[in-house]
């Protein structure tokens, strides 16, 4: 192709014909420049194409994160109101000084739940390789990019979280392991039965034996309202989480 282009300037050249040499000069360059533009937009192309791959496949990934977080959100939010109707029906026994004992296994255990709390952890793995690596930037809907950001790095469930885990252990600590016998043949933990309490003769705890504490009382109050927050902010999480579903769903399809 090169030696045909060649013969040709060589004859225009010999045969004086330096008007159509010049004509034909322009358009080879012209040929030139369309073919190097040409390369440029494939080499454009195969990038877009390969980012747009990118793309997808780091919004199904984190769309799987996002939907394991609303299965853990469900789970700490069952574990709470479990935990708060433990509260309550141990205050009812304070409150209400004639109240009999109805389920002795419940009352026991009952005791148990209100010293234990769940950690829910946020599935953000996809997120961080994807901000480490700069693969978040491959991300066209900058808005969807703010929000992904914003609910990643939303520190406010995990402050209420850590706030009452202290607050549990440090009641616990002070309190309810120095004043009460916290474990007998009626308790469960970790769904196993303790054994070791079967030829146990000592007195299980009653509630007589809560009724004068003012201290459990504010305590399971105070636990009630922490619970009910915490309810309430694992609720928004969820709806959050399925929002970002919603828009990854909508920017997913307008890639394909």
């Amino acid at each position: 192709m090169i030696k045909f282009f060649r013969k040709i300037r060589q004859k225009l050249l010999s045969e004086n014909k330096f008007s159509k040499y010049l004509i034909y000069a322009i358009g080879e360059i012209i040929l030139v420049v369309v073919g190097i533009l040409i390369a440029l937009q494939f080499n454009t192309w195969q990038i877009e194409k390969k980012d747009r791959k990118i793309e997808k496949t780091l919004l199904k990934n984190i769309k799987r994160d996002l939907e394991s977080d609303i299965q853990e959100f469900r789970h700490v939010k069952e574990f709470k109101i479990s935990q708060n109707k433990s509260g309550l029906r141990l205050l009812e026994y304070i409150i209400d000084t004639s109240k009999p004992l109805e389920d002795t296994l419940q009352f026991i255990n009952d005791f148990q739940l209100i010293v234990y709390f769940i950690v829910p952890s946020s599935n953000r793995t996809s997120f961080d390789i994807a901000t480490s690596t700069g693969y978040l930037n491959n991300i066209t809907n900058d808005s969807l990019t703010k929000d992904l950001s914003n609910y990643f790095n939303n520190i406010g469930l995990e402050q209420h979280v850590t706030e009452t885990k202290r607050f549990i252990n440090a009641y616990n600590e002070n309190n309810l392991i120095n004043n009460y016998n916290m474990f007998s043949k009626n308790v469960v933990a970790l769904d196993e039965h303790l054994s070791i309490y079967d030829n146990d003769k000592r007195p299980i705890l009653q509630p007589q034996d809560i009724r004068d504490d003012i201290s459990l009382e504010n305590y399971l109050n105070q636990l009630s309202i922490r619970l009910k927050i915490g309810i309430k902010g694992l609720e928004s999480e969820e709806k959050w989480a399925n929002e970002l579903i919603r828009k990854i769903d909508i920017q997913l399809n307008l890639k394909k």
